[in-house]
C-alpha cells in the first residue's frame, strides 16, 4: 500500500505551518529558483566535519563490540563501501529478493497518480534521503517533471561521494527535465537535516523522499525521531517549512517469505553480510595485527538471520563459531560462541504501524495507493524466470529434506505466489495463515488543505544502523 502522512490538527483538518505561508507555486514567476547549485555532476559537500562517515568506522566498530551480550553490533555502514554496494547490487538480481522488485513495480504502475500528487505540493526542493544508486530516480523524476509548471531542485542525499557522482550522472544521462535541476549532497541525515534548517531555505517548501524501505531499517521509535528531525529545526525545535514526505514501506509479515529473502539460496545475501567483516579488518588495520585480523577473520564467524515478530522487524546477524576475544585500542572484547552481533535489520510494518510511527512527530496517513500484490507475499516470480520447485529449492538453501517440519512453511509460501483474493484461504495455506502478510505501503506527508490532498478520491481499506545503513533492504 502506499499512504500520504498529514500533520495531525484538532478539527482534522490539514493545516501548512504558519511560518510556510509563501506564496503558491502556481503563482510565482518561472525563472530558475535561488537554490544552492553546482555545476556538471554537482555535488554540495554539506559534512560537519571534512571526513568521510565511510572512511574511519573503527571507533564505532569498538563501540558496538564492547557492549553488554545481546547488544553487541557492527556499524552497517560497513556495509556500504565500494565492493559492499556492488554485492548488494547483485542481491538485487535475486528472484527471491522481493522487496527491490515490488518497490519497482509500485512505483511503475502507480507512477502517473504520485507524480500528479507531488506534483500539486508547494514544494520547491526535493531531496531523496540516501539516494544510492538511484536506480529508481530516473523513472520518477521523468514523470514528476511532466506535471510540474514551475522550477524545482532535486537533491539526492548520499555519504559516498564517488557513487553519488556517478548516479547523478547516470540520471541526467538517462533524463531529459525540462523544469527540475538535478543536484547532490554529500552527507549523513544529520547533515541533511542541519542544511535544510539553514535560514537561506527557509522560504523553500521540501518533500522529502525515500524510493526504498529505508527508514524502515531504523527501529520503529528511531525512525519517527528521523521524521522529527526533518520536520522540525534540529536545534530550535522551529517547524520546517515542510510539503511532505514519500516513503516506500514493506507490509510482509510471511516467515518463510522473509526467510527466503533474505538469506537467498545463491548465498549473496550472506556475503553482502559476511563483507562487513574484510571491511571492519580494514578500518582497524588488521593487516599489520594479527590478533585482530584473527578475531574477524571470515573463518570464526558464520551468518544466521531471524524474523522476529513481536518487533515486526527481520534482523541480519554476524555469529561467531567459536569464542573469541581481542584488544583494540586499549579495549579488551570478548565475545561467546554463538554470540550474535547484529549488522543490519529491516522492518515489516502493517497499516497500523506505519500510523503509530507517523503519529509521534505529529502525522498521519492521508492517502494511500496499493499495489496488485501484496508487498513480497503474494507477489510471482518475474515472468521471464521459471517457478522454482520449492522442495528442491528448500532442501539446497537448508539441508532439510521433503520430511522435515520446516519444508511446510517453505511449501506453504511459494504456494501462495499469484493468489490475489485475500478473501479467501491461499492456495495451500494453512486456515491459520489465510490473511499471512500484508500489503505493501508507501506513505506521503503533506502540509496542504484536505481537498487538495485528497482531491474527492475515496481513500483505500488498506491505504532503507547509521545514515548509510537506511538505504533499502
Amino acid at each position: 500500500m502506499a499512504a500520504v502522512l498529514g500533520p495531525i490538527q484538532p478539527d482534522g483538518l490539514v493545516r501548512a505551518p504558519a511560518q510556510a505561508a509563501i506564496t503558491p507555486r502556481s503563482h510565482r514567476a518561472v525563472p530558475p529558483l535561488h537554490l544552492p547549485t553546482a555545476p556538471d555532476t554537482a555535488v554540495i559537500d554539506i559534512r560537519s566535519s571534512t571526513g568521510c562517515p565511510l572512511a574511519n568506522l573503527g571507533p564505532a566498530i569498538v563501540d558496538g563490540l564492547s557492549q553488554p551480550p545481546g547488544s553487541k553490533s557492527l556499524p552497517a555502514l560497513l556495509l556500504w563501501d565500494e565492493k559492499g554496494q556492488t554485492l548488494y547490487d547483485n542481491l538485487l538480481t535475486s528472484a527471491e529478493y522481493y522487496p527491490y522488485r515490488a518497490e519497482a513495480a509500485l512505483l511503475r504502475d502507480k507512477l502517473d497518480d504520485i507524480a500528479a500528487t507531488l506534483a500539486l505540493s508547494r514544494a520547491d526542493l526535493l531531496v531523496e534521503l540516501g539516494a544510492g544508486n538511484m536506480s529508481k530516480s530516473a523513472l520518477f523524476l521523468s514523470a514528476l517533471d511532466k506535471r510540474l509548471t514551475a522550477p524545482l531542485v532535486y537533491y539526492a542525499l548520499d555519504v559516498d561521494g564517488a557513487q553519488l557522482e556517478r548516479s547523478l550522472a547516470q540520471v541526467k544521462q538517462c533524463t531529459n527535465l525540462r523544469w527540475i535541476t538535478v543536484c547532490g549532497l554529500l552527507g549523513t541525515y544529520e547533515d541533511g537535516a542541519r542544511w535544510l534548517a539553514s535560514p537561506e531555505l527557509a522560504p523553500f517548501a521540501r518533500t522529502l523522499v525515500w524510493l526504498g524501505s529505508s527508514i524502515a531499517n531504523y527501529e520503529q521509535q528511531d525512525a519517527s525521531e528521523l521524521l522529527e528531525a526533518f520536520s522540525r529545526d534540529p536545534d530550535t525545535g522551529r517547524p520546517q517549512n515542510l510539503a511532505g514526505f514519500l516513503l516506500f514501506i514493506d507490509g510482509c509479515q510471511h516467515a518463510a517469505r522473509l526467510e527466503l529473502a533474505y538469506d537467498v539460496p545463491s548465498g549473496k545475501s550472506r556475503g553482502w553480510m559476511m563483507h562487513a567483516l574484510e571491511a571492519a579488518r580494514h578500518h582497524l588495520d588488521a593487516e599489520g595485527n594479527k590478533e585482530v585480523s584473527d578475531f574477524l577473520a571470515d573463518g570464526n564467524w558464520r551468518f544466521e538471520g531471524q524474523w522476529h515478530p513481536e518487533r515486526q522487524r527481520y534482523e541480519n546477524y554476524l555469529v561467531p563459531t567459536r569464542p573469541l576475544a581481542t584488544t583494540i585500542g586499549g579495549q579488551l572484547i570478548q565475545l561467546d560462541e554463538g554470540e550474535r552481533v547484529g549488522i543490519l535489520g529491516s522492518g515489516k510494518w502493517p497499516e497500523a504501524t506505519v500510523s503509530a510511527v507517523a503519529e509521534k512527530p505529529g502525522h498521519e496517513v492521508k492517502k494511500a495507493w496499493n499495489d496488485e500484490f501484496a508487498y513480497g507475499e503474494s507477489e510471482p516470480p518475474p515472468e521471464h524466470e521459471p517457478r522454482p520447485d520449492p522442495a528442491s529449492l528448500f532442501q539446497a538453501h537448508t539441508g532439510f529434506g521433503p520430511s522435515s517440519g520446516v519444508m511446510t512453511a517453505a511449501l506453504t509460501s511459494w504456494t501462495c505466489w499469484g493468489n490475489r483474493a485475500r478473501e479467501q484461504p491461499r492456495v495451500g495455506c494453512r486456515p491459520r495463515e489465510q490473511h499471512c502478510g500484508r500489503r505493501d505501503v508507501m506513505c506521503v506527508s503533506w502540509s496542504w488543505s484536505v481537498e487538495a490532498q485528497v482531491g474527492g478520491q475515496p481513500t483505500r481499506e488498506n491505504p532503507g544502523v547509521g545514515p548509510k545503513g537506511a538505504r533499502g533492504t
